[in-house]
Parts: C-alpha cells; structure tokens; sequence
C-alpha cells in the first residue's frame, strides 16, 4: 500500500468520524431551538427580518451538512458529487454571509438612532466585500477553471480530493474588506454602548440596557467567528492540514453557521419575556441569564417596539406580536428611563 493511499485512507476515517459529530451537534441544535423558531418567528407577523432569519437558519444548516458529510464515505458517488458539494459550499455561503451582514449592519444602523451617515458607511463597506467576495468565490474558484478532483483506488474504495489552486493574493483581497466590515460593526456596537454608559453614569443611573449589552456581545461574537472563519477558509485547502486543525476548521464553519440565527432569537425572546414579566431568558445552548423583572422595558433607553403601535397593555392578547420587527424599530429614549 503506498503512502498516499494510506494517508487518504487515514483521512477518510477522520472525515467519518468528523461527520458522525457534526451531522449529531447540527440536528441536536436544530432540535434544541425549533420551538423557539416557530414562536418568535412562524407565529409572528412577517417582516424582512423574518427573511434573514429563514435564510440564515436553513442555508446554514444546508452549508453545515454540506461541510460534515463532505469528504466521508457517507455521500458516496462520482467525482461530480464533490463538485456539486463544493459549488454549495461556495455558493451558500454567499448567500449566509450577505444575509447574515445586513442583520448586523441593520442593528448598528439602529443602535446610531438610523444615521444616514453610519448606514451608508457600513453599506459601503457590504458592497465592496460583497464584490469581492463573488469575484473570488463565484468566478476565480469555478471548479470547471480553477478546481482540480483526484481520484485514487484502495482494494474497493476509490477516493475522490477536490482541491483549488487560490492565490494568496486573492485570499487576501477576500479577508480583508471582510474583517473590514466586522470590525467596523464591533466599533461602532462598543462606542455606542460606551457613550450610553456616560450618559448613564452622569444621569448616576448605573444599569446599562439589556438590549445594547445583548446587541455589542452579539456584534463582538460575530466579529471574532467572522475571523476565525476567514482564517480557516483560507487554511482549507492547504496541503498541510493536520487533523488537529480540520478539526478546529470544521467547528468554526458550523458553529458559525448556527449562531447568527440564535441572535435574531435571543433579542426577540428577551423582548417577549422581559414585555411580559419573565425572569429568564433561555439561550437555547442550555443556559440561562438572569433578567431584572419589574423594569419596564418598553419604557428603557432603548426599546425595539412597534413606532406605529403604542404597548398599552403587555398582557394583551397578540401584543407580543410587536417583536416581529424588533431589529428594524426606532431607538426611543425616555429621560430617566433605563
């Protein structure tokens, strides 16, 4: 048996293994906050938050599947089937990232009170990495062009490697409006959120909202998964890939893919929650933070409600419905309110 053999044999068991992990961990998180997803969004008026949400959650879990049963011997077939699932992989992922940025360029948009200026800039920033990111991905790495498929045989098995001859040049053209982007999302998040903690501390009010603190640790999360993210794609197709980080990439890649809906959910369920009284918030990972009941929220600093229709009474049947657009409503401020 010669070395290459042994060594796709090896991977191949690696890859087994990696799918059986992923494939469990994908449908438990599914599992875990489906009745979450029906609540806070198939039950709720539909808005274009609701959009992102369905394409966050089901391409990602598309691009999750995808990234576990990709290279195993779960998915057997002709070399094409690699392609196909790498044309998906590239593909998707296009699409979850520019769904997944306009929910975090829309919070930032909103958190600035709807500045014209901040919308404009980070929609600046989307356009250019967005570009980039189709030229790269969409058209220099067309598997007919820029995508090699090896095909190696052991006793009954035959082995299907797809790779990509990518610059490092272009990798780079890729990374960086990409990390451009995150960062100025985080910036912005954190500066906002410090700015509102001076007002607070003058006014000697020294509770900051849930809300902006829930927003910056979302935005400070999707910055640091957006980089890892980043790295590892780069680190994909590198000949030199140990076992140990095809591990870490593989987690990167679908635990990415799973977060960004949780953030839609967290804020719409604290909204719901907190409007009527509860004192948990449910993360959907099995743990719990603790709320401060007896806050009005719908009062505080900053409230993502309905501006057409005024909370008479939290108790009201249907009135939970306000939280179908929760990430697009205006930012109201009431003196002395937190």
């Amino acid at each position: 048996m010669s070395s290459d053999l042994q060594s796709a044999l090896e991977n191949l068991v690696q890859n087994n293994y990696q799918s059986i992990i992923i494939v469990v961990a994908v449908a438990y998180d599914y599992i875990l906050i489906f009745s979450k997803e029906v609540e806070y969004v198939w039950r709720r008026p539909w808005s274009w938050v609701s959009t992102m949400f369905v394409l966050v959650r089901y391409v990602g879990l598309l691009l999750a599947m995808t990234t576990g049963l990709g290279g195993s011997s779960f998915v057997p077939g002709p070399p094409q089937v690699s392609i196909v699932f790498d044309l998906v992989s590239i593909w998707g992922s296009i699409v979850f990232l520019f769904a997944a940025d306009v929910v975090m360029i829309m919070r930032v948009y909103v958190m600035w009170n709807r500045s014209r200026i901040i919308l404009w800039i980070l929609l600046f920033i989307y356009v250019v990495q967005t570009i980039t990111s189709v030229f790269a991905d969409g058209f220099y790495q067309y598997p007919n062009d820029h995508s090699s498929v090896t095909i190696g045989h052991l006793a009954s098995f035959s082995f299907c490697n797809v790779s990509a001859d990518v610059p490092l040049a272009l990798n780079m053209l890729q990374l960086v409006p990409r990390l451009a982007l995150a960062a100025t999302l985080v910036i912005l998040a954190v500066t906002q959120t410090l700015k509102q903690s001076v007002v607070m501390y003058k006014a000697k009010q020294w509770q900051l909202n849930r809300y902006m603190q829930l927003l910056v640790r979302d935005g400070i999360i999707y910055f640091i998964m957006n980089v890892l993210f980043q790295i590892t794609s780069m680190l994909a197709f590198s000949p030199n890939l140990t076992a140990i980080m095809l591990y870490i990439s593989t987690f990167v890649y679908v635990f990415f893919f799973a977060l960004v809906p949780r953030f839609i959910i967290s804020i719409r369920e604290l909204y719901d929650r907190d409007a009527h009284g509860h004192s948990h918030i449910d993360t959907g990972f099995g743990m719990r933070s603790q709320l401060n009941v007896g806050t009005n929220t719908t009062m505080s600093a900053m409230a993502f409600t309905d501006v057409n229709r005024e909370r008479e009474d939290p108790e009201v049947e249907g009135d939970a419905d306000n939280s179908g657009n929760i990430e697009l409503e205006e930012v109201r401020r009431v003196p002395g309110q937190v």
